[in-house]
């Protein structure tokens, strides 16, 4: 018996250990951890496990949910209740259970992205392969103003893309219900518009950036060319032809989108970019101007000087002024200018340093808009003694002495073949530009006529005589010093006018001193020929008809000018609008009388000026002759 117990040995007890051990942990793992570990509402409830265990193994209703066209499994598809709570959601296959359906189980829906929202069938059987269709989203795609369908278009849904039919017709299949059609085309603004949830078919706006529109004179009602129309911001710019119509290839808009409109003839003016599309009419603007002196606007004669000008204005005796920003003697400036040419060159009058004897251009504008004056600021260009003084290599130069030329005057011009003057006229003209001036004006945009001018050099192999036979070089050299200005003024809400001899208008070529007037109109807003009839020589008039000095006919001149400017009108096409100067002065034998001033003034409304402007050097006008001519104040 011993050898027997003693044969088990020690192998024998860990055997029996072992399963003892194993039979403790079962009943362990079964009563007793499930009882610390359970929820708490379950804690203390042997049964607990059971009865759940048992719901989810009979569930009320039980199924799955797939594609109707492929009858793959369709994951986390959601049953809704009434109020949109989710009851169940199916699983990555497709299969969904409820333990307990509501009371309101009849009302339960089944909805998943891309697909049509449907009714939970109830039945067991019809619930095991539940087939949802895609939903297909249809509509048309159209331009928002004119309502026609585009056809043949590229448009995005969600992660998808198709093409519009010839009919615009557009559909989409599986789309969600927070996806958004989406579209960019080249010449309409980017749209992006939500799907939703209704089955209407879609109707998707876009709106072109390809935008038209018609400029028509009010009084006329012909076209307006060559106006300049720009966005607000002046990033965008078209021009209209000789139709008055004008495109923009790319222009972002709404309803309250407004368009600038720039014109000669007309006042710089915003209009709204509807009514832009139904064709603008706007009124012409004829300027009724006379010259002022600089020195009457500086702050130290303002009020003495100038301020009667804004009384002829309130009276309705003009509706312009041209002021000299240049001294014409002396070519310094009659204002502070921050250009960096006029500091570099200390061309300002008194070196800036007397505020006294300049011009606050900005106080100017201010009054001037307040009664109504269109301002117009004048400059001589190729008679600037300060800048030829300041710069001796600017200057023309005496062939045999090598210093600067001088005039019958004794002023130093500038060498209009040097680049920088252009360029520091074109800086003054920009500067005046951005302080509001509503015109700048060129004067003396010719080469010199008075003194030796034989004695010119222009260029170590350009002297005047070989200058005299060159025409064409003469009309070039003064054409690229008015372009350099024209090109850059010319989208600003400034105009450019150009003064010229008023026998430029009467002839063909450039009078020898480089102004032709072919050329000149297209490159500028406004042509001024100083149509003086005092300056026409003897025999300019038939004789027979009109004897004597060709001055005692002042209002035959005009005439014959406007006659002359129309013809040119109508062969050209061009873009400056003519402007004659008129004197108010006169030169021997002549005598100087007010009707004198009125024949001119009727010759030029009565042949198709757009405006005038009368020159006295004194800056003195007859009130009554202009009170004759008054515009009625609105």
């Amino acid at each position: 018996m011993n050898k027997r117990r003693s044969s088990l040995g020690p192998g024998g007890k860990l055997i029996v250990g072992g399963l003892g051990g194993l039979v403790i942990l079962f009943l362990l793992w079964q009563f007793v951890i499930p009882f610390f570990f359970a929820p708490a509402s379950q804690a203390g409830t042997p049964n607990s496990a059971n009865n759940s265990s048992s719901a989810s193994k009979n569930p009320e209703l039980e199924g799955a949910i797939v594609d109707a066209n492929s009858t793959l499994p369709v994951a986390q598809a959601v049953i809704k209740g009434p109020d949109g709570s989710e009851v169940a959601k199916t699983d990555d296959k497709g299969q969904f259970k409820i333990a307990k359906l509501p009371a309101d189980k009849d009302k339960l829906t089944i909805a998943a992205p891309g697909y049509e929202t449907v009714s939970l069938p109830l039945a067991k059987d019809a619930a095991k392969a539940i087939q949802l269709k895609q939903r297909v989203i249809t509509g048309t795609l159209v331009d928002s103003e004119t309502q026609q369908p585009i056809a043949n278009r590229l448009i995005e849904g969600g992660n998808k893309a198709v093409i519009t039919d010839d009919s615009g017709k557009f559909s989409f299949t599986g789309l969600a219900d927070d996806a958004k059609i989406a579209v960019n085309l080249i010449g309409y603004q980017p749209l992006e518009q939500p799907v939703g949830t209704g089955t209407t078919p879609l109707v998707v706006p876009i709106k072109s950036t390809i935008f038209s529109g018609t400029l028509t004179d009010a009084k006329s009602g012909k076209p307006i060319p060559h106006a300049t129309v720009k966005t607000l911001d002046g990033s965008t710019f078209a021009t209209t032809g000789p139709d008055g119509k004008f495109t923009f290839s790319d222009l972002k808009r709404d309803a309250n989108t407004e368009l600038k409109v720039r014109a000669p003839g007309y006042k710089i003016q915003t209009l709204k970019a509807a009514d832009l599309a139904k064709g603008a009419k706007i009124e012409p603007f004829k300027t009724n101007a006379v010259y002022v002196p600089g020195v009457f606007a500086i702050r130290a004669n303002y009020k003495e000087l100038f301020t009667p000008y804004l009384e002829m204005a309130d009276k309705g005796q003009i509706n312009s002024i041209v002021v000299d920003v240049k001294f014409d003697d002396d070519g310094t400036l009659w204002y502070d200018s921050k250009t960096p040419l006029a500091k570099e060159l200390n061309t300002i009058k008194r070196g800036g340093k007397d505020p006294d004897v300049l011009i606050d251009i900005p106080a100017l504008m201010a009054d001037a808009r307040k009664h109504g004056l269109y301002v117009i600021a004048r400059m001589v260009i190729m008679r600037d003694p300060a800048v030829a003084k300041a710069k001796p290599e600017w200057a023309l130069k005496n062939r045999t002495t090598g210093q600067p030329w001088k005039d019958s005057n004794g002023l130093v011009w500038p060498n209009p073949f040097v680049p920088e003057i252009a360029e520091y006229n074109t800086q003054l003209a920009m500067e005046l530009a951005a302080m509001g001036v509503d015109e700048v004006q060129y004067d003396y945009i010719r080469f010199p006529t008075d003194g030796k001018l034989s004695d010119i050099q222009y260029k170590p192999d350009l002297n005047w005589t070989q200058l005299s036979d060159n025409q064409k070089l003469r009309e070039e050299t003064v054409n690229n010093v008015v372009k350099k200005t024209y090109d850059l003024i010319k989208v600003t809400d400034t105009y450019l006018s150009l003064d010229v001899f008023g026998m430029s208008l009467w002839r063909e070529d450039d009078n020898n001193i480089g102004q032709q007037y072919n050329d000149l109109v297209f490159l500028a807003d406004y042509i001024c020929p100083m149509v003086y009839p005092t300056h026409f020589e003897l025999g300019t008039l038939d004789q027979k008809q009109y004897p004597g000095a060709t001055g005692n006919y002042p209002g035959v001149i005009i005439q014959k000018s406007g006659v002359i400017a129309n013809k040119l009108e109508e062969q050209l096409k061009p873009i400056a609008k003519y402007r004659p100067w008129l004197e108010d002065f006169s030169l021997p034998p002549v005598k100087h009388t007010p009707e004198r001033v009125r024949l001119q003034i009727q010759a030029a409304n009565d042949n198709g000026a757009w405006g005038w402007t009368l020159w006295n050097a004194g800056g003195n006008y007859n009130t009554q002759v202009l009170q004759n001519f008054a515009q009625v104040k609105k």
